[in-house]
Protein backbone atom coordinates (compact mmCIF):
# COMPACT_ATOMS: atom_id res chain seq x y z
CA UNK A 1 0.00 0.00 0.00
CA UNK A 2 1.33 3.18 -0.98
CA UNK A 3 0.77 6.56 1.83
CA UNK A 4 0.70 10.00 0.34
CA UNK A 5 1.25 12.82 2.83
CA UNK A 6 -0.60 15.79 1.73
CA UNK A 7 1.11 18.58 4.56
CA UNK A 8 -0.52 21.75 2.89
CA UNK A 9 0.50 24.11 3.12
CA UNK A 10 -2.04 26.24 4.93
CA UNK A 11 -3.54 29.51 2.60
CA UNK A 12 -3.05 27.15 -0.56
CA UNK A 13 -6.50 26.03 -1.11
CA UNK A 14 -6.16 22.87 0.87
CA UNK A 15 -9.51 22.97 2.37
CA UNK A 16 -11.22 22.74 -0.93
CA UNK A 17 -8.87 19.95 -2.03
CA UNK A 18 -10.00 17.83 1.66
CA UNK A 19 -13.52 19.05 0.53
CA UNK A 20 -13.41 17.29 -3.26
CA UNK A 21 -11.46 14.08 -1.15
CA UNK A 22 -14.59 14.47 1.10
CA UNK A 23 -16.92 14.71 -1.84
CA UNK A 24 -15.62 11.67 -3.46
CA UNK A 25 -14.41 9.81 -0.79
CA UNK A 26 -17.43 6.73 -2.48
CA UNK A 27 -15.55 7.03 -5.84
CA UNK A 28 -12.45 7.00 -4.62
CA UNK A 29 -12.66 4.03 -2.01
CA UNK A 30 -14.16 1.92 -5.48
CA UNK A 31 -10.94 2.06 -6.50
CA UNK A 32 -9.41 1.55 -3.37
CA UNK A 33 -7.83 4.91 -2.44
CA UNK A 34 -8.69 5.79 1.30
CA UNK A 35 -8.83 9.20 3.00
CA UNK A 36 -7.89 10.24 5.90
CA UNK A 37 -9.11 13.91 6.60
CA UNK A 38 -8.28 16.26 9.63
CA UNK A 39 -11.24 15.95 11.49
CA UNK A 40 -10.19 12.04 11.97
CA UNK A 41 -6.60 13.18 12.56
CA UNK A 42 -7.19 16.13 15.09
CA UNK A 43 -9.26 13.53 17.09
CA UNK A 44 -6.54 11.80 18.31
CA UNK A 45 -5.51 9.78 16.24
CA UNK A 46 -2.19 12.26 15.65
CA UNK A 47 -2.44 12.80 19.69
CA UNK A 48 1.39 13.54 20.52
CA UNK A 49 2.45 14.14 16.93
CA UNK A 50 1.64 17.54 15.86
CA UNK A 51 3.19 19.53 18.51
CA UNK A 52 5.46 22.52 18.35
CA UNK A 53 9.22 21.87 19.45
CA UNK A 54 8.73 23.72 22.24
CA UNK A 55 5.62 22.01 23.85
CA UNK A 56 7.43 18.26 23.29
CA UNK A 57 7.02 17.05 26.87
CA UNK A 58 7.67 13.52 28.54
CA UNK A 59 4.20 13.16 28.13
CA UNK A 60 3.91 13.84 24.83
CA UNK A 61 6.80 11.71 23.43
CA UNK A 62 4.80 8.74 24.71
CA UNK A 63 1.68 9.91 23.58
CA UNK A 64 3.46 10.04 20.21
CA UNK A 65 4.79 6.57 21.09
CA UNK A 66 0.86 5.23 21.43
CA UNK A 67 0.05 7.08 18.46
CA UNK A 68 2.62 6.15 15.97
CA UNK A 69 1.79 2.33 17.27
CA UNK A 70 -2.03 2.68 16.41
CA UNK A 71 -1.46 4.35 12.92
CA UNK A 72 0.80 1.08 11.83
CA UNK A 73 -1.88 -1.06 13.22
CA UNK A 74 -4.17 0.69 11.33
CA UNK A 75 -1.90 1.27 7.63
CA UNK A 76 -1.50 -2.78 8.21
CA UNK A 77 -5.42 -3.19 8.43
CA UNK A 78 -5.89 -1.32 5.54
CA UNK A 79 -3.42 -3.08 3.68
CA UNK A 80 -4.24 -6.35 4.63
CA UNK A 81 -7.90 -5.53 3.03
CA UNK A 82 -6.81 -4.42 -0.36
CA UNK A 83 -6.54 -0.54 -0.14
CA UNK A 84 -3.81 0.41 -2.60
CA UNK A 85 -3.22 4.26 -1.31
CA UNK A 86 -4.65 5.67 1.50
CA UNK A 87 -3.78 9.68 1.54
CA UNK A 88 -3.18 11.46 4.61
CA UNK A 89 -4.17 15.42 4.41
CA UNK A 90 -3.50 17.18 7.38
CA UNK A 91 -1.64 20.86 6.89
CA UNK A 92 -1.01 21.34 10.74
CA UNK A 93 2.19 18.36 9.80
CA UNK A 94 4.21 21.28 8.97
CA UNK A 95 3.24 23.53 11.47
CA UNK A 96 0.89 26.23 12.33
CA UNK A 97 -0.13 30.26 11.19
CA UNK A 98 0.47 31.76 14.55
CA UNK A 99 3.72 30.04 14.93
CA UNK A 100 4.77 31.19 11.15
CA UNK A 101 3.79 34.80 11.68
CA UNK A 102 4.82 35.09 15.78
CA UNK A 103 8.44 33.86 15.00
CA UNK A 104 8.48 35.63 11.88
CA UNK A 105 9.67 32.68 10.04
CA UNK A 106 7.72 29.73 6.97
CA UNK A 107 7.05 27.05 9.70
CA UNK A 108 9.81 27.03 11.86
CA UNK A 109 9.94 23.83 12.80
CA UNK A 110 8.67 22.20 9.86
CA UNK A 111 11.47 19.71 9.66
CA UNK A 112 11.38 18.39 13.74
CA UNK A 113 7.23 18.11 13.38
CA UNK A 114 7.38 15.99 10.01
CA UNK A 115 10.41 13.67 11.99
CA UNK A 116 7.58 12.88 14.30
CA UNK A 117 5.93 10.81 11.93
CA UNK A 118 8.79 9.66 10.16
CA UNK A 119 8.07 5.60 12.47
CA UNK A 120 4.54 5.44 11.26
CA UNK A 121 4.92 6.32 7.68
CA UNK A 122 8.15 5.33 6.52
CA UNK A 123 7.90 2.60 5.18
CA UNK A 124 4.97 2.92 3.41
CA UNK A 125 5.34 7.28 2.40
CA UNK A 126 5.73 7.30 -1.60
CA UNK A 127 4.97 10.71 -1.99
CA UNK A 128 4.46 13.69 -0.65
CA UNK A 129 1.65 16.64 -1.93
CA UNK A 130 2.91 20.86 -1.26
CA UNK A 131 1.22 23.71 -2.26
CA UNK A 132 3.32 26.35 -2.95
CA UNK A 133 1.79 30.13 -2.56
CA UNK A 134 3.72 33.66 -3.63
CA UNK A 135 4.90 35.27 -0.48
CA UNK A 136 2.90 38.49 -0.42
CA UNK A 137 -0.20 36.80 -1.09
CA UNK A 138 0.65 34.02 1.46
CA UNK A 139 1.93 36.11 4.02
CA UNK A 140 -1.17 38.46 3.86
CA UNK A 141 -3.22 35.65 3.83
CA UNK A 142 -2.02 34.56 7.10
CA UNK A 143 -2.00 37.38 8.90
CA UNK A 144 -5.58 37.65 7.85
CA UNK A 145 -6.20 35.15 9.34
CA UNK A 146 -4.14 35.32 12.36
CA UNK A 147 -6.12 38.87 12.88
CA UNK A 148 -9.30 37.70 12.75
CA UNK A 149 -8.90 34.93 15.49
CA UNK A 150 -6.45 37.20 17.70
CA UNK A 151 -7.38 40.92 17.07
CA UNK A 152 -3.89 42.02 16.92
CA UNK A 153 -2.57 43.34 14.05
CA UNK A 154 1.49 43.15 13.27
CA UNK A 155 3.27 46.70 13.48
CA UNK A 156 4.87 47.96 10.65
CA UNK A 157 8.64 46.52 11.93
CA UNK A 158 7.28 42.89 12.15
CA UNK A 159 5.67 42.78 8.60
CA UNK A 160 9.11 43.65 7.21
CA UNK A 161 10.38 40.66 9.33
CA UNK A 162 8.36 38.30 6.83
CA UNK A 163 9.34 40.02 4.45
CA UNK A 164 12.84 39.47 5.36
CA UNK A 165 12.64 36.08 6.62
CA UNK A 166 14.97 33.79 4.92
CA UNK A 167 12.97 30.43 4.67
CA UNK A 168 11.91 29.53 1.35
CA UNK A 169 9.59 27.22 -0.02
CA UNK A 170 12.87 25.23 -1.55
CA UNK A 171 13.68 24.91 2.31
CA UNK A 172 10.69 23.43 2.97
CA UNK A 173 10.67 20.81 0.38
CA UNK A 174 14.37 20.11 1.38
CA UNK A 175 13.52 19.24 4.65
CA UNK A 176 11.00 16.87 3.68
CA UNK A 177 13.35 14.83 1.45
CA UNK A 178 15.82 14.24 4.14
CA UNK A 179 12.75 13.41 6.58
CA UNK A 180 11.35 11.21 3.75
CA UNK A 181 14.52 10.07 1.26
CA UNK A 182 12.19 7.35 -0.66
CA UNK A 183 9.33 9.37 -1.13
CA UNK A 184 8.76 11.80 -4.34
CA UNK A 185 7.62 15.19 -3.55
CA UNK A 186 5.06 16.97 -5.85
CA UNK A 187 4.79 20.25 -5.72
CA UNK A 188 1.92 22.00 -7.60
CA UNK A 189 1.38 26.53 -7.13
CA UNK A 190 -1.54 27.57 -5.89
CA UNK A 191 -2.11 30.09 -8.76
CA UNK A 192 -1.96 27.61 -11.13
CA UNK A 193 -4.01 25.06 -9.82
CA UNK A 194 -6.13 26.40 -7.10
CA UNK A 195 -8.80 25.89 -9.28
CA UNK A 196 -8.25 22.10 -10.13
CA UNK A 197 -7.64 19.88 -6.58
CA UNK A 198 -9.82 16.82 -8.56
CA UNK A 199 -6.84 16.61 -11.14
CA UNK A 200 -4.30 17.09 -8.30
CA UNK A 201 -5.91 14.23 -6.06
CA UNK A 202 -5.64 12.06 -9.53
CA UNK A 203 -2.11 13.03 -10.18
CA UNK A 204 -1.23 12.06 -6.34
CA UNK A 205 -2.63 8.94 -6.73
CA UNK A 206 -0.27 8.37 -9.52
CA UNK A 207 -2.35 6.29 -11.47
CA UNK A 208 -5.53 6.76 -13.98
CA UNK A 209 -8.66 6.42 -12.09
CA UNK A 210 -11.53 4.64 -14.34
CA UNK A 211 -13.67 7.30 -13.53
CA UNK A 212 -13.19 11.32 -13.14
CA UNK A 213 -13.50 13.14 -9.60
CA UNK A 214 -16.19 15.35 -9.33
CA UNK A 215 -14.69 18.97 -8.45
CA UNK A 216 -16.70 20.91 -5.76
CA UNK A 217 -17.38 24.34 -6.84
CA UNK A 218 -17.71 26.26 -3.57
CA UNK A 219 -13.88 28.01 -2.28
CA UNK A 220 -14.04 27.55 1.21
CA UNK A 221 -12.37 29.26 4.07
CA UNK A 222 -11.46 32.71 2.34
CA UNK A 223 -9.11 34.92 3.41
CA UNK A 224 -11.26 37.99 5.95
CA UNK A 225 -11.98 41.19 4.18
CA UNK A 226 -11.10 44.33 5.89
CA UNK A 227 -14.44 44.99 7.45
CA UNK A 228 -14.24 41.39 9.03
CA UNK A 229 -10.68 42.26 10.24
CA UNK A 230 -11.49 45.64 11.58
CA UNK A 231 -14.64 43.85 13.75
CA UNK A 232 -12.49 41.52 15.15
CA UNK A 233 -9.93 44.31 16.64
CA UNK A 234 -12.75 46.41 18.07
CA UNK A 235 -13.86 43.39 19.89
CA UNK A 236 -10.54 42.52 20.54
CA UNK A 237 -8.01 42.97 23.16
CA UNK A 238 -6.11 45.28 20.82
CA UNK A 239 -8.64 47.65 19.81
CA UNK A 240 -5.96 50.42 19.36
CA UNK A 241 -4.24 48.11 16.58
CA UNK A 242 -7.04 50.14 14.70
CA UNK A 243 -4.98 52.76 13.33
CA UNK A 244 -3.03 50.04 11.77
CA UNK A 245 -5.94 49.36 9.26
CA UNK A 246 -7.06 52.59 8.93
CA UNK A 247 -5.97 53.36 5.22
CA UNK A 248 -7.80 50.52 3.91
CA UNK A 249 -11.39 51.50 3.55
CA UNK A 250 -13.21 48.16 1.39
CA UNK A 251 -12.17 45.13 0.03
CA UNK A 252 -9.21 42.98 0.75
CA UNK A 253 -6.25 44.22 3.35
CA UNK A 254 -3.13 43.89 1.93
CA UNK A 255 -0.59 45.07 4.99
CA UNK A 256 2.83 45.00 2.40
CA UNK A 257 4.03 48.26 0.65
CA UNK A 258 4.36 47.53 -3.15
CA UNK A 259 8.44 47.71 -2.62
CA UNK A 260 7.57 44.56 -0.52
CA UNK A 261 5.99 42.60 -2.53
CA UNK A 262 7.86 42.98 -5.27
CA UNK A 263 10.53 41.79 -3.21
CA UNK A 264 8.81 38.69 -2.30
CA UNK A 265 7.31 38.14 -5.39
CA UNK A 266 10.73 38.31 -6.69
CA UNK A 267 11.90 35.54 -3.86
CA UNK A 268 9.04 33.33 -5.06
CA UNK A 269 10.25 33.25 -8.57
CA UNK A 270 13.18 32.35 -7.75
CA UNK A 271 11.36 29.27 -6.15
CA UNK A 272 9.76 28.28 -9.48
CA UNK A 273 12.49 28.68 -10.91
CA UNK A 274 14.47 26.30 -8.87
CA UNK A 275 11.50 24.03 -9.42
CA UNK A 276 11.22 24.28 -13.17
CA UNK A 277 14.73 23.39 -13.53
CA UNK A 278 14.66 19.87 -12.32
CA UNK A 279 16.14 20.29 -8.78
CA UNK A 280 16.22 16.24 -8.51
CA UNK A 281 14.77 13.32 -10.13
CA UNK A 282 12.15 13.01 -6.47
CA UNK A 283 10.90 16.57 -6.82
CA UNK A 284 8.09 16.96 -9.32
CA UNK A 285 6.73 20.63 -10.61
CA UNK A 286 3.38 20.38 -12.00
CA UNK A 287 2.48 23.73 -13.12
CA UNK A 288 -1.18 23.83 -14.17
CA UNK A 289 -3.54 22.02 -14.82
CA UNK A 290 -2.32 21.14 -18.74
CA UNK A 291 0.35 19.56 -16.95
CA UNK A 292 -2.52 16.40 -16.33
CA UNK A 293 -5.26 16.75 -18.33
CA UNK A 294 -5.69 19.20 -21.59
CA UNK A 295 -7.64 22.65 -20.33
CA UNK A 296 -11.89 22.52 -20.81
CA UNK A 297 -13.58 25.61 -21.92
CA UNK A 298 -14.84 25.95 -18.58
CA UNK A 299 -10.89 26.00 -16.65
CA UNK A 300 -10.17 28.67 -19.04
CA UNK A 301 -12.95 30.83 -18.52
CA UNK A 302 -15.40 31.95 -16.30
CA UNK A 303 -15.30 29.31 -13.18
CA UNK A 304 -11.43 30.13 -12.70
CA UNK A 305 -11.52 33.77 -12.52
CA UNK A 306 -14.09 33.74 -9.88
CA UNK A 307 -12.06 31.05 -8.10
CA UNK A 308 -9.01 33.59 -8.30
CA UNK A 309 -11.04 36.51 -6.66
CA UNK A 310 -12.59 34.34 -4.07
CA UNK A 311 -10.11 32.00 -2.71
CA UNK A 312 -8.29 32.29 0.66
Amino acid sequence: MDVILHVGAHRTGTTTLQQTLHHNHQRLKAHKVEYWAPQMIRAGLFDGLIKAADRVSPQVVAQARTANQRIARDLHRLDAAGTRTLIVSEENMLGSIPASVTTERLYPDAARRVARLRPAFARHCTRIGLAIRSYDQLWTSMISFTVKRSGRVPDADQRAGLVAQPRRWRDIIRELRVVFPRAEIQVWPFEGMVDAPHHVIARMTGRDLALPLEPVEVVHNPAPDIHALRAAVEAGPCAGHLARLAEWNSGRWMPFTEPQRTKMRADYAEDIAWLRSNPGPAISYIESPEDIVGPTEEERGVRHDEGQRRVG
